[in-house]
Formats: structure tokens, sequence, C-alpha cells
């Protein structure tokens, strides 16, 4: 579960900040919070963050996305030389120093429901090295105290990483395979340290992270759904949307005969130049069909009073019914596991009541029994008026006369319990809102002067 996440000097965010999920003790809450008992807080399910265009929302899910991928795959897809991915602010020279990511997090490692640790990890980098990388753990015993698992610095190109008496296994020996370009905990989990692989399992399997790039195309939706376990789940979510949709149907087909010729000539090629026998590679056809990555085939089935049931395909549906499909397909996902998942403009092609709709699944403990989380950028302003979202879930961006982003949690402005949170938010009451609500030019004197 994630309890907090910063980050500075990434694209339009220059000084550090970061994004807070405890719950605010100030706030009644009408819907579920996770308690974290090491720290004595309870953790909401919920962000949202909202501003203008061009403020910086996008950017902070971005560094999120950063985040995980360097995790993942610094190690493993970076060569020696390599550059490390990075988009620093550039309307200053702030450029010139490192990126900084870091978060919070608690992981079940037990399987109890209730974590007993608290880890912090982080790191600092620039285009050519990692110069900073720790972990910390959080624990509670008789009191609250930090213990140092690992720090990293990177000096003249070389990694030296100081170990803590809580952090047991090959450290040294991993160490040995870092890289600068590399970070400690992803060639720890290439190399198979027990203790570091848990957390690197926590970034790998618990975030889903949707940037803003539209919905899941018809292939990826049709994969996705074939043999998937939330399949009635989702059927029944489907139907509630009322989406004319009666079924779902997903199939493997058949490859082609001629599919089956050119994978049996290929390998043939392969069994003659490579001396392949015959018992490790057989041509004949049921081999070749398990091999053969076969395409699925995605058909929703619409029925009404007056007429029998028709099959549409994935692209023949309405761009809001497959944005919510694409959106349904991994929340789904994070709810059976409790996982985070991030997503980018949520109301993308969505009515607000399905926004709505796919919010509450967060939000109630029969749908989100194991504390799933949803952080999700937006301009649906009829969510503020909703009484779904509490004021320590909503998250406000701005951008100053500099070009640097601010975010602020809107228990930072001052508001009395019978405020109306929408309008006080179109109003531009906590700023976050586009400076104008007309636009505005003049023509005449052109068309005057055109005609003369």
């Amino acid at each position: 579960m994630l309890l907090r996440f910063g980050v500075a000097n990434h694209r339009s965010i220059r000084d550090y900040q970061d994004l807070l999920l405890s719950a605010s003790k100030h706030v009644k809450h009408e819907y579920m919070t996770v308690p974290v008992p090491t720290i004595k807080e309870s953790i909401v399910p919920i962000v949202a963050i909202y501003g203008p265009n061009a403020a910086g929302k996008s950017n902070l899910i971005d560094a999120i996305d950063e985040m995980q991928r360097a995790i993942l795959h610094s190690h493993t897809r970076l060569g020696t030389t390599d550059r490390i991915s990075r988009y620093p602010f550039r309307l200053d020279r702030t450029g010139e120093t490192p990126t900084k990511l870091d978060c919070t997090f608690t992981i079940d490692e037990l399987g109890s429901g209730n974590p007993e640790s608290v880890y912090e990890y982080g790191f600092e980098f620039t285009a050519t090295e990692f110069q900073r990388e720790w972990l910390y753990r959080i624990v509670r015993k008789e009191r609250l105290s930090t213990q140092v698992l690992f720090e990293r610095r990177t000096e003249d190109k070389q990694v030296i990483v100081d170990f803590g008496s809580h952090l047991r296994g090959e450290n040294k020996t991993i160490s040995k395979l870092t890289r600068p370009n590399s970070l400690f905990l992803s060639a720890a989990a290439q190399n198979n340290h027990l203790q570091l692989t848990t957390l690197h399992k926590y970034f790998s399997s618990q975030w889903k992270i949707m940037l803003s790039e539209g919905v899941m195309n018809d292939a990826l939706v049709a994969e996705s759904l074939f043999n998937y376990r939330h399949i009635d789940r989702l059927l029944r979510l489907v139907r509630q949307a009322d989406l004319g949709i009666t079924k779902i149907d997903v199939k493997e087909e058949e490859p082609d005969e001629d599919q089956i010729k050119v994978v049996k000539e290929v390998y043939k090629t392969l069994k003659k130049h490579l001396k392949i026998p015959d018992e490790v590679l057989a041509l004949d056809d049921e081999s070749i069909f398990g091999r053969l990555s076969q395409p699925k085939r995605l058909r929703f089935v619409h029925s009404s009073l007056s007429k029998d049931a028709q099959q549409f395909e994935y692209g023949m549906e309405s761009k809001g019914t497959r944005t919510l499909i694409s959106l349904l397909i991994p929340a789904l996902e994070a709810l059976s596991t409790g996982a985070l998942l991030v997503i980018d403009e949520i109301d993308t092609s969505l009515h607000p009541n399905l926004t709505r709709s796919l919010v509450s699944l967060f939000k109630r403990k029969e749908s989100n029994p194991l504390g799933a989380q949803l952080i999700f950028s937006t301009h649906d302003v009829s969510l503020l008026g909703s009484g779904l979202i509490q004021q320590d879930e909503i998250w406000i961006t701005d951008k100053d006369n500099e070009g640097v982003s601010r975010f602020k949690p809107l228990t930072e402005f001052k508001l009395r319990s019978r405020d109306n949170i929408e309008k006080a938010y179109r109003h531009g009451r906590f700023s976050g809102t586009p400076p104008t609500d007309e636009f505005f030019i003049e023509f005449r004197d052109n068309w005057v002067s055109s005609k003369t």
C-alpha cells in the first residue's frame, strides 16, 4: 500500500513535493480508510488530482511511471554506457541537479492483512548515473524506530553500498554487479536476493499505471479477457452501466493453413542448420498449434426485446464503452489483489456517472476488501459535489509564474463544513482552474481592410 510519493526536478515539477495518502483526523470519512498500525495512521483508498491543462497533473503521474520503470528495467535493459531516461525541469538551471523520486509503502509480508513494516525507498539520478539510493524500514515494537537496510552512492563511476544489519543476503556480491546506471534494488532482484525480491515484486505486480494514451486496442482487450478470472464481475458491471451488452464472447481462433505452412518452413530451416533432433522440435500439426500465438476473437453480444441477439466487434462499440472496459479490466485486478492503480485523465470519454461508479468501487469495503488504491487525474468537477470523495482525497495542481507545478491537498484551504466544494472550485477559490471562461479575438478590422 502506498503511503506517500515524492518527486523533484521532473518535467514541470521543479521543487521537491510529495503526495500524501494519509487520512486527515479532521475529516469525517463516510467511506472506508485502511489502518496502518505501525505508524498509527489510516490511508485513503483514492486520490483525485485536479487542475487546469498544463498545470502538471500528468507530470506527477508520469513521475510514478518513471520510478516503476527504473526499478524494473534499469539493470536489465540498459547497457553499460546507455543513458537513463530523464526529463528534468528546463526553465532554469535546476535541470543540472539530480532528479529525485521516493515513496513510502507497506507490504503484507506475512499475508496477515495488517502489515508490520513500513518501507521508505528512493533514489536520485542524472542522465548517466544513479547518484544515491536508499531503503529504510520503519518498525514498531515498543516504540517507532527506523532501520537502515542499505544506502548506495556513486562516486567516480564506482557504486558503493553500505548495508544495515537487518539486510541479509549476497549483498556485497550484488553490489559489485550494480552499474552506475542501474539501481541496486533492480540488480538484487535479478540476482535472486530473497529479501529485496519481495520489495521488487511490490513495484512490478502492485503498481499499474495507465498514462493518457487512449483506450486499449482490440487485440490487447481480447488477450486480456481470454481466460480472464473476473469476466463475470466485468459483465455484471457492464450491465449495470446500461451499455446494452448482455454477453462478452472471447474465443481463440485456429491458425489457417498458410500460417501453419510458413511456420513449418521456418522450423525445417532451423532443424537443418541447427541440427535439432525430432524429439526436440517435432513438426506435426499438434506441435505447430502449440507453438503458434493464436489470435483471440472478441465479440460483444447485444440483445433487445424487438431484435435477436447481435454480435459486435470491439471497434464497433462507442469510445465511452471501450474506455470503460479498458479501465474496468485493470480495476478489477487491482481490487482483487490490493494493488495500486494510477490513471491519467480517468474521465476521458466517460459520462460523469460512470466515472463516479468506477471510483466508488475503491471506496467500499465490499468491493475493496484488500485496500486497493486509485490515484487519478481528472477535470470532472461533478465528483467534487458528489459526496463520494473527501477533502483529504482531493489534491489541487497549479503552475506559478516561473512555470513550476505545485500540489496542495484541499485540506490546506480554509473551508467551512457547509461550503460547496464543486462551486468553490469552479469559481477559482483553490486556484487550479483556467484563468478565463471565454476566449475573445477580433477579426472585423481584417475583414474591412481586405475589402478595401
